[in-house]
């Protein structure tokens, strides 16, 4: 009988020909036994090893001081699994996946018993909006915890790359989309140009804005965008679900970027026919910064009363009366003066 030499890392399938509590015995053709630890059996598909069974089993040991050769299913199982994901990569199979987890913009997932990766850019438009709104409370809202109601659900996905040396797999929802959504899809962004005003639903808010569906696609209306006023938070404005009206801004091949406020007058155009030289206002102090204070005119339109044209402390919320200075619509500048008006009632 060939008596075969094995070295650590060899792929080896032989027969079960003995077991007790510790160990798994197993005849490999070598000159002495392979052993299995007993808890590794969990790792077989049947769960259990019986006499004449036969068994693939990874070599982590050649020979140990008894001169048995020590295996291990662990790493076997999980040889197997990467070369059934390679194959299952090079075909374009699609393959299906338990989510697990959230870490630095990705679900974790189970893939077949290895740890794979799907970036949330990846996710269809669905499992995307649903995870987006999820986050959107914050990562420890019991939302979030769930990942939306995506943990423990399983996501059909499509191997984009995988490299088993350095233990990286990463997957994509979006890839298993049906050609009729990608057709839909292609045949919707090529249809929308920059500058197109067009009515959609807003689909989810996000704290940095909001997404609205468009059809076959979706676009982003940025916090920036929702209002010439300062936005604190997108949800002040809009809620899922609302009809609104959007103007693109900018588009590539994969995002499409909208605003709001582009429809709205921008209060800067012809503010100096509105607030000409030397006209007095009344209005709220919105903001108190080192060197003297802003406050708002209209929405969207605050003007500056420097630390040097006040005459004395200001604190948000105050009414005051001033006077303008100084208006520039092309560089959004309005200056305006209490201390001229108070300098008039002393010399008058």
């Amino acid at each position: 009988k060939h008596v075969r030499n094995f070295e650590t890392g060899d792929v080896v399938e032989g027969v079960v020909v003995g077991k007790d509590k510790k160990f798994v015995l197993l005849d490999v053709g070598a000159k002495s036994e392979g052993l299995i630890p007993a808890e590794e059996i969990k790792f077989l598909p049947e769960k259990t090893a019986e006499i004449g069974q036969k068994i693939v089993a990874t070599v982590v040991q050649s020979e140990n001081r008894q001169g048995n050769l020590m295996l291990s299913l662990k790493k076997a199982k999980s040889q197997y699994n990467w070369d059934t994901l390679k194959d299952l990569s090079d075909d374009g199979e699609n393959i299906e996946v338990t989510v697990a987890d959230y870490l630095n913009g990705g679900l974790i997932v189970d893939a077949q018993g290895q740890r794979g990766f799907v970036p949330i850019s990846h996710l269809s438009r669905q499992h995307f909006e649903q995870f987006n709104a999820a986050m959107a409370g914050g990562n420890n809202s019991e939302a979030a915890k769930e990942l939306g109601g995506l943990r423990g659900t399983n996501l059909i996905v499509k191997i984009i790359e995988i490299d088993a040396e350095k233990n990286r797999l990463v997957m994509s929802e979006k890839e298993v989309m049906s050609k009729d959504e990608l057709n839909a899809r292609g045949k919707r962004m090529a249809e929308i140009k920059t500058g197109n005003v067009l009515e959609g639903t807003v689909s989810t808010v996000l704290p940095y804005g909001i997404l609205v569906d468009l059809g076959s696609v979706d676009g982003l209306v940025h916090i920036s965008e929702i209002a010439w006023e300062k936005v604190l938070s997108p949800s002040d404005y809009f809620k899922s679900g609302d009809k609104i009206t959007v103007k693109v801004i900018g588009k590539d091949a994969e995002k499409i970027a909208l605003s709001v406020k582009e429809l709205k007058d921008n209060p800067w155009n012809n503010v100096e026919e509105r607030y000409p030289l030397g006209k007095k206002v009344k209005a709220t102090v919105s903001k108190v910064v080192p060197f003297g204070a802003f406050i708002e005119l209209e929405p969207g339109l605050d003007g500056l009363i420097h630390i040097s044209e006040t005459v004395g402390p200001l604190s948000v919320g105050d009414e005051v009366e001033a006077i303008v200075v100084n208006v520039d619509s092309k560089e959004r500048k309005l200056a305006l003066s209490i201390r001229q008006i108070e300098d008039a009632k002393i010399y008058r």
